[in-house]
């Protein structure tokens, strides 16, 4: 770890004091002129830190600069020792991941975060965009236990989903919504994607990993044909790292602590669709029903004005009249 990096991380987990160049240079076994070029440093890659005499070094309340000692810090003690991985700039952490995959042999609960991504991806082939400096955008790498189904692999996307509402509702005043699958909405406007892809063997039917990639906006304007249907968090006093860590531990609760049962009803609580008229097309055929229930595999189960029950695995569903 070079010196700067150490240095942002004491700053990190001392955030709410200053604490003194003499200090830090004893921790860390450097001089003062070292800690001072460090903080140079920093604060040229875009961190606010403010220096007082005869005080010492604290990083302003509102930084909000993505690092991973800040994420690090937010995080559950049994995930704090996760691999947190943090980019300026990225194609896609999806697909960073998939990279790494190949490449590395990466622990369970890895965790890529960009603040920009150049071709953020969707489902169906979607593109999410992903500026610089507003948003979040991440990926979350983990191994499921051998007796995972792939039957349950649309519930990884039904738990993510609940783990963002309840991450936005533990550090803001918002209430955010659920659009099956994998969009939460605010006051009528998404807000956040989420995409989860799975390494599986064919032949043994094995799901050997699952990435599940999330953007969500936190600043970022839209204009033009997207200012309508897209917009943003825009929650005061929260920074960027808490959002991301907060996600994060939920979905880590989701996955490994709480029941599949719990999940769904809380998925079901925050439903923009249920008892609502939809509109979606299935085989080439448009239809129009009341969104009902959703099943134990996460599947839509909508009603058409005959009484004929369908079940939806995927597609596009829209509310009439809306989104």
């Amino acid at each position: 770890m070079s010196t700067k990096d150490k240095v942002l991380k004491i700053l990190e987990e001392n955030r709410d004091t200053h604490i003194s160049g003499e200090n830090i240079a004893t921790e860390l076994g450097i001089s003062r002129t070292a800690v001072w070029k460090a903080v140079k440093n920093l604060k040229s890659d875009g961190h606010s830190i403010s220096s007082v005499t005869n005080r010492g070094y604290k990083l302003d309340d509102l930084s909000d600069k993505l690092d991973k000692w800040a994420i690090i810090n937010y995080l559950d003690k049994e995930i704090k020792e996760s691999d947190v991985r943090v980019y300026n700039t990225i194609d896609s952490t999806n697909t960073e991941a998939k990279r790494l995959l190949n490449s590395e042999e990466l622990s369970n609960f890895t965790i890529l975060v960009s603040d920009e991504q150049t071709a953020g991806r969707g489902r169906r082939g979607k593109s999410f965009t992903s500026p610089k400096g507003t948003g979040v955008y991440f990926s979350i790498i983990f191994f499921p236990k051998d007796n995972f189904s792939y039957n349950s692999f649309d519930l990884v996307t039904i738990k993510a989903a609940v783990s963002i509402v309840k991450a936005i509702e533990k550090t803001t005043d918002k209430k955010p919504e659920i659009k099956w699958v994998n969009d939460i909405f605010l006051n009528h406007r998404k807000i956040c994607g989420i995409l989860t892809e799975a390494d599986i063997d064919f032949e043994s039917k094995k799901v050997r990993s699952i990435v599940t990639g999330i953007g969500i906006n936190f600043t970022t304007e839209f204009t033009g044909e997207l200012s309508p249907i897209a917009g943003s968090l825009l929650a005061e006093d929260l920074l960027r790292s808490q959002l991301v860590a907060e996600v994060i531990n939920e979905f880590y609760k989701s996955l490994y602590c709480r029941s599949d049962e719990e999940i769904l009803e809380e998925y079901k609580s925050h439903s923009l669709l249920l008892g609502r008229y939809v509109n979606f097309e299935l085989n080439g055929v448009k239809y129009e029903a009341i969104a009902k229930d959703i099943n134990e595999k996460g599947n839509l189960i909508v009603e058409t004005d005959d009484g004929n029950i369908m079940t939806l695995s995927s597609g596009e569903v829209s509310v009439r009249g809306q989104f």
